[in-house]
């Protein structure tokens, strides 16, 4: 009795699975795009901060660093937020507490960069997700597509095959649409993976300048 529910179940076909795919490469789509936007955003003038930064650090003109982070900071209120202004400006306002112990400083420093951390990684997983299943979910189409035709099969006679293997040969586009979902959506992850990685790197190495400037 079980089985023939669930063969029930799969003689309404693949079709079905190829609407939610239709549904995962939507949203897949939408968040790229919204993931490229953000980190165009929160890079917007990054690299012009980080040079004017390291430049009033070197030359001892903290308030004058304080003043950029800070407004750097307000600046990002209303978009996409970095790793490294509001972890700049914690670490710069210390100068004024007298608290200038490496290990206070750093500990400081990583509060920001962990909040900011969170809105880089953000949706991150769900691209993942998708990349990692959508080919799976193909396949279960497929797989479905192919019981239906078999089971065609078994209640038509000889003449009958050729729509059988018409039938097999649309549930095999399943895994196809299935690929072509993943594959965009593994890419994307891992571009942007990389460049969160990449981000955190640059901010723990202003950290360390800003530390070791202030520590002299």
């Amino acid at each position: 009795m079980l089985q023939n529910i669930f063969l029930g179940m799969s003689l309404v076909g693949a079709e079905w699975v190829l609407y939610l795919l239709m549904i995962l490469s939507i949203v897949s789509v939408s968040l790229m795009l919204e993931r490229m936007k953000f980190y165009r955003d929160a890079s917007k003038g990054l690299h012009e901060f980080r040079g004017y930064l390291r430049s009033a650090a070197q030359g001892g003109n903290w308030e004058e660093a304080l003043r950029a982070a800070r407004s750097r900071v307000q600046e990002q209120t209303n978009r996409s937020p970095d790793l490294e202004a509001e972890m700049a400006a914690s670490i710069l306002s210390m100068r004024s507490t007298g608290k200038l112990s490496p290990d206070v400083l750093t500990e400081v420093a990583m509060d920001g960069v962990i909040r900011a951390r969170v809105q880089w990684e953000k949706n991150l997983s769900t691209l993942a997700t998708i990349g990692n299943n959508a080919p799976f979910v193909g396949l279960f189409g497929t797989v479905l597509g192919i019981i239906k035709a078999f089971h065609d099969l078994s209640k038509q006679d000889a003449n009958g095959v050729q729509g059988v293997t018409a039938g097999i040969s649309e549930a095999l586009i399943a895994t196809a649409v299935g690929i072509l979902v993943a594959i965009p959506a593994v890419v994307a992850f891992n571009l942007f993976q990389r460049k969160t990685k990449a981000a955190l790197s640059e901010a723990e190495a202003t950290k360390s300048f800003l530390i070791g400037q202030m520590s002299k």
